[in-house]
């Protein structure tokens, strides 16, 4: 449920205003990634701190930034992990596994052009990964190995700052902060 209310909140207050950022600092990156039967997992990778859950949520307007914007979301998946998350960890949406729970099941079939967000976070709100943004029809893009995740303003990056990297680079990407 803190996870949850920490999303709904970094999204009021990205629609309030531009100049302050959520209160809930980032420790890492999310991304996402697919097994060779197409079906996606979550990876993290902790920079410092640690993450205990991952939450996927979509904007219940459907896709598009200003759905989020206005706070409009509805969870889609929740998981816990068995031990503090530090460093790198994945796991398989759909079963959990790996020291992940699932807590709230993901849907069987992800919406067509609707936009789905992963992100971790903490139980005590203290801590978050940076979230990726995935639709269907880029989750089945990806190959076994390519993770899609938020990097910023760099070169490769999609109009919103995402990139489809390897997993070294996705786990290389703390060491660029």
């Amino acid at each position: 449920m803190r996870m949850r209310n920490a999303a709904a909140a970094c999204a009021g207050l990205a629609a309030l205003t531009s100049l302050t950022g959520c209160t809930v600092p980032s420790a890492g990156l999310t991304g996402i990634t697919v097994t060779e039967d197409g079906r996606p997992v979550g990876v993290l990778m902790v920079c410092h701190d640690h993450i205990d859950g991952a939450l996927l949520y979509t904007d219940s307007a459907g896709s598009g930034r200003d759905a989020a914007e206005e706070g409009g979301s509805e969870d889609a998946g929740r998981w816990s992990s068995s031990k503090p998350v530090t460093g790198f960890a994945s796991w398989p949406l759909t079963t959990g596994g790996q020291g992940w729970r699932v807590d709230g099941p993901m849907p069987a079939t992800l919406q067509p052009r609707r936009t789905y967000h992963l992100f971790g976070g903490t139980d005590d709100d203290s801590w978050s990964t940076a979230d990726v943004s995935f639709t269907p029809e880029q989750l089945a893009a990806l190959a076994p190995g390519q993770v899609r995740y938020f990097a910023g303003d760099v070169r490769g990056a999609d109009d919103e700052g995402y990139v489809t990297g390897t997993i070294a680079q996705f786990r290389a990407a703390c060491r660029d902060d």
